[in-house]
């Protein structure tokens, strides 16, 4: 009789561990994030783990397991971003900075068909370095206008092929390749963070450094500009307006002939100045 043997499970085992750890990171973290994972390579996620890895712990999840282990917990309305190919990362630091590095860290990749345009997708003008010939079709079908100069292709004018959130076709991604154009811009995106009581969605996490740090130079400018008129003794404007308003004071005594050792010199070059203006006048 032939005997039939049933191989022992470990995913059991394997789950506990996870909804463990999982649980052991909330608890020892201020706050966390559900991570984006949508075609992203693993290199990229070694680089980042080696870059972050004093400050962000990266955990790979069950979405199941995670959704259980935040029921019931001040993260239960997180789990609900828990979806897809997704990441937790937990950390200490404000999700701000946490976002920013990691669009700082992204990448942009060749475009494949079926792909979704991250952003607008432009052809530039100028010279494609391709010969003319059956090029030349895939350009029209694409409605990129062209010229043929010394052999070679140009574009005549920057052309948005795809818009943000279009499907890139076959005839495109094939096009973008012979051009070098590499438009997918790829990385960590944070679908959503915990912070503070909060849940913030990625998009609420996006901060545009350079208009902000315009708005912080207009606004210090603006309270300067209103401090000095008031007078408001603060460091950064108390030695200007002491030394505008010696300076009106000084002006003040010269044209009332008030002597002293810091106007005396300017009454009588005052007075010459005068005086030789009578003196022409009198002429």
């Amino acid at each position: 009789m032939m005997r039939t043997y049933q191989r022992k499970k470990d995913y059991p085992s394997r789950k506990k561990e996870l909804m463990e750890k999982i649980k052991k990171n909330l608890d020892s973290h201020k706050n966390v994030a559900v991570v984006n994972l949508y075609k992203l390579r693993s290199i990229q996620i070694g680089e980042l783990r080696k870059k972050l890895n004093e400050k962000v712990v990266f955990l790979g999840i069950k979405n199941k397991i995670a959704e259980k282990a935040m029921k019931s917990t001040k993260y239960e309305k997180l789990s609900e971003f828990v979806n897809g190919q997704s990441l937790l990362m937990f950390f200490d630091m404000d999700p701000f900075e946490l976002n920013l590095m990691l669009e700082k860290n992204q990448v942009y990749l060749p475009a494949k068909a079926g792909d979704i345009a991250t952003e607008d997708i432009i052809v530039p003008a100028g010279n494609t370095g391709l010969q003319a010939g059956p090029v030349l079709s895939e350009f029209k079908e694409l409605k990129i206008p062209t010229r043929i100069e010394t052999g070679s292709v140009f574009v005549t004018k920057d052309t948005v092929v795809a818009k943000k959130g279009e499907v890139i076709s076959d005839k495109l991604a094939s096009l973008l390749s012979k051009l070098g154009i590499k438009p997918i811009r790829s990385g960590l995106s944070i679908k959503a963070a915990y912070f503070e009581g909060l849940v913030l969605k990625g998009e609420d996490l996006k901060i545009d450094v350079e208009a902000y740090r315009n708005q912080v130079i207009e606004s210090y400018q603006n309270a300067f500009k209103l401090a000095y008129v008031l007078e408001l003794p603060y460091p950064e404007t108390l030695s200007l307006v002491i030394a505008d308003r010696y300076s009106k004071a000084k002006r003040v005594a010269v044209e009332a002939g008030v002597y002293t050792e810091e106007t005396i010199k300017d009454i009588i070059a005052d007075r010459e100045s005068k005086a030789s203006a009578i003196r022409s006048l009198v002429k």
